[in-house]
């Protein structure tokens, strides 16, 4: 039998966090509102992301482009439009992209989303369509024309992102920041190693990573921190709004959902963290990581394998390729949702 340590003595860390640094994610103000494109596969916490981009006035949002994730990208696609005419933005451009990976099987997320990825929620018509050009094609022409560099916010898989740099990689320096919702430091979700938008497609996450534009992931160590319970919603029903309803119904499905796999009603609001960061200077802690993809076919499949540790990464000639958020507020970042989505219609 081997014994503990003594008293006072120190032992090693069973891993190595980074620790917090200052953001590199460019932040909007109500003077200068940061233009922001969100790639995304609505989806019960894209909705909610998608309303706070629209209600903070820190955010010029250009453009909603749907992937395949949650659900089908035909109901991504029909969830976007809905959704920006209920929040009173229906003339945001929406463009449908990829419906599913680069290469290997298509991945859905239906039994935590519905088979609509909004639950049972119903939403009214939208006026508008969908653009007639794609999503590649959609963010590509944002890109060259807006006279700044832009944002983009990719909130379900990678793969509309991976397939503009491989189409347009002059149009890279057009791209402000990505500052997406994918991965993980530690477990995943949908295996014990990977986490949905980046286990749905392993290959284009790869390639976002390593082509050198600036990246802020928000993966599950910080967004398993971003959760509503049933207080939340109760506030949501109270703002008084049509959004506000939904965003209550669409919490509703999902605190049961997640109760279901987690043993306490709750809902982590993942994607909304990484609209909220853009908006919001100081709601977020990042530390610095060497973030590579595991793209092999084995269970470690779709991982983040995040490196924080300089003299590792030194020795394997290895640098710093992003952001991850660590530590966010969850009592501020309930009231900036519950404040958004009683600013909305």
């Amino acid at each position: 039998m081997t014994s503990g340590p003594a008293a006072g003595a120190v032992t090693a860390p069973a891993f190595f966090p980074a620790p917090a640094v200052a953001r590199s994610a460019p932040v909007g103000t109500i003077e200068k509102p940061l233009p922001l494109i969100i790639d995304s596969d609505p989806g019960l916490d894209d909705a909610l992301a998608i309303g706070l981009a629209v209600a903070r006035p820190e955010i010029d949002l250009l453009a909603v482009t749907t992937v395949g994730g949650n659900a089908d990208v035909r109901h991504c696609t029909t969830n976007a439009l809905r959704l920006l005419n209920l929040y009173g933005a229906a003339a945001v451009p929406v463009a449908e992209g990829s419906a599913g990976a680069l290469f290997g099987s298509i991945v859905r997320a239906t039994e935590i989303h519905g088979e609509a990825g909004i639950g049972r929620t119903t939403l009214p018509l939208s006026p508008m369509e969908a653009s007639r050009e794609g999503a590649v094609e959609l963010i590509a022409s944002i890109l060259r024309r807006h006279p700044e560099p832009v944002v983009i916010a990719p909130i379900g898989p990678l793969t509309n992102i991976a397939l503009l740099l491989r189409l347009h990689p002059e149009l890279a320096q057009r791209i402000a920041h990505i500052c997406l919702m994918g991965g993980s430091i530690g477990e995943g979700n949908t295996t014990v190693s990977a986490e949905f938008n980046i286990y749905a497609d392993p290959e284009a996450a790869a390639i976002v990573f390593e082509l050198g534009v600036p990246i802020t992931m928000m993966g599950l160590d910080v967004t398993h921190q971003a959760v509503l319970y049933q207080p939340a919603l109760d506030r949501l029903r109270g703002v008084g709004t049509a959004s506000g309803r939904v965003a209550a119904e669409l919490v509703d499905y999902a605190l049961a959902r997640e109760g279901q796999w987690y043993g306490t009603p709750r809902m982590s609001v993942h994607d909304a963290v990484a609209v909220a960061h853009l908006a919001i200077p100081d709601l977020v802690e990042v530390a610095e990581y060497d973030v590579q993809v595991d793209t092999g076919d084995g269970p470690a499949r779709g991982r983040t394998v995040c490196d924080g540790l300089a003299v590792r990464r030194e020795r394997k000639g290895r640098r710093v390729n992003a952001q991850v958020g660590i530590r966010i507020d969850r009592d501020r970042f309930e009231d900036v949702l519950v404040d958004a989505y009683g600013r909305l219609p």
